[in-house]
């Protein structure tokens, strides 16, 4: 149990990648076998993927996405901070449990990667149409979300909530990443 729980505590949002190491496709598909074992509501298993290793198609995905809303000064990665692959998530468009699916399912990408030294970021703030023709993607699909991937180069630090001004992330003068999150006796209501 201790593996599990340590992996969970290094699994962050990661925004900063060594983009000189590269991801092969055989990882991606070890990484959907992750997905697609998790848990589906009602096992409709409404879920799609496509992965994106190729450089040129990839730096064509980074232009449709938001990085770090609260990081108001901060466009997002550099060009060589830029993750190296990414994993579209999408649905079948007539599926109501897609979000609840994805979630499971991007968790345990996001798990499978950071056992093996690689960060993640899921991004939802994505220019949805101009990816779909990047992707040329059949239209009884929809983009749910983007799992971006690479080595990161950043330090990310979960911190106490009562250690931070808010539930924001922020970075101090050093480029550390700070995540408060909430303590046990502040989400535990009630024991029975």
């Amino acid at each position: 149990m201790e593996r599990i729980k340590e992996l969970i505590q290094i699994n962050r949002s990661y925004r900063r990648f060594d983009n000189s190491k590269k991801l092969d496709m055989g990882f991606l598909e070890d990484l959907i076998y992750s997905a697609r074992m998790a848990q589906s509501a009602a096992n409709l298993q409404p879920l799609r993927y496509i992965t994106v290793t190729d450089e040129q198609k990839a730096e064509q995905v980074f232009s449709t996405l938001g990085w770090a809303g609260y990081l108001k000064d901060w466009d997002g990665p550099e060009p060589d901070e830029q993750p190296v692959s990414y994993i579209v998530v999408l649905t079948t468009k007539d599926s109501s449990y897609a979000q609840v699916d994805a979630g499971l399912a991007m968790q345990n990408i996001c798990l499978t990667a950071i056992a093996a030294g690689v960060g993640s970021c899921i991004l939802g703030n994505i220019k949805k149409e101009r990816l779909a023709q990047i992707l040329e993607l059949e239209e009884d699909l929809s983009i749910l979300y983007v799992v971006a991937l690479g080595y990161p180069v950043e330090n990310v630090r979960v911190i106490s909530i009562r250690e931070a001004p808010d539930h924001k992330y922020f970075r101090d003068e050093k480029g550390n990443h700070y995540v408060p999150k909430r303590c046990i006796d502040d989400l535990l209501i009630k024991e029975l």
